[in-house]
């Protein structure tokens, strides 16, 4: 399977873990009043610095009202391989476009599991500036995941400028002849290139939450059409955010 990537050119534990079981009610769609919630900008400077590579990450409610930090939710394939390549190049755009250097990187362990493994968290040197609506995050379990799949969940892709947004939902892949792994989603949300990393949003009992981000489009010859991928967040990224939350303490 091949994803085409959507990159372009140019406090404590149990705060953060709300996880979801199979009685998940209905959920609803985030309000769209705020275009910006819970999304940021990540930019890297490109080799030889004549083109920068663009892309998105999750704003992170770690439950620390006094951090001097951001943790950032973003994907995997728009970052150097390198730490120290990426210190230097890379940069989270936060409010007012404000720069901030990133101090730390987490990604996974594993690296053969193609789109599964496409998610690192950041963190970065200083607190953002100005109005800045940060997200929990939500895991849900397996069975959780396919009920969720299967009533065709509302989500929201934040697109800053709400009146290029649409109604969308999580999509059952198997529908188009997809078959994806647990931890990957299919969903109907507007994306275009740049838009990697961004969170996929839904709302529970009146809270806005960050159910996964967005990774890429893959296209179905036999459809004829294209299917937007998005990775859900599970244990393993929730345990690393509050790896990043921790580190900052210490």
């Amino acid at each position: 399977m091949e994803i085409r990537f959507a990159a372009v050119r140019i406090t404590l534990l149990i705060t953060l873990l709300a996880t979801v079981s199979a009685e998940f009610a209905t959920a609803q769609v985030p309000d769209s009043s705020e275009a910006e919630v819970g999304l940021t900008r990540i930019e890297c400077a490109g080799d030889d610095s004549t083109y920068t590579f663009r892309f998105r990450g999750a704003i992170i409610d770690t439950g620390t009202v006094d951090a001097s930090y951001e943790v950032i939710l973003t994907a995997a394939h728009g970052l150097p391989s390198d730490v120290d390549v990426l210190r230097r190049r890379c940069r989270v755009v936060g409010a007012e476009d404000g720069r901030y250097r990133i101090e730390s990187v987490w990604r996974p362990t594993s690296q053969g599991r193609g789109s599964v493994d496409d998610w690192a968290v950041l963190l970065t040197e200083r607190r953002f500036r100005g109005h800045v609506k940060r997200v929990r995050t939500l895991a849900a379990d397996n069975a959780a995941r396919q009920q969720m799949a299967g009533n065709e969940m509302p989500v929201r892709l934040p697109l800053r400028f709400t009146g290029g947004e649409r109604a969308c939902s999580l999509t059952q892949p198997g529908s188009l002849g997809v078959n994806l792994a647990a931890e990957l989603f299919g969903h109907t949300c507007r994306a275009w290139f740049g838009h990697s990393g961004s969170p996929i949003l839904t709302t529970v009992e009146g809270e806005v939450y960050v159910l996964g981000i967005h990774l890429g489009s893959l296209w179905i010859v036999e459809n004829h059409a294209s299917l937007e991928i998005g990775r859900y967040l599970d244990v393993k990224i929730i345990k690393t955010i509050h790896a990043a939350t921790a580190r900052q303490r210490e």
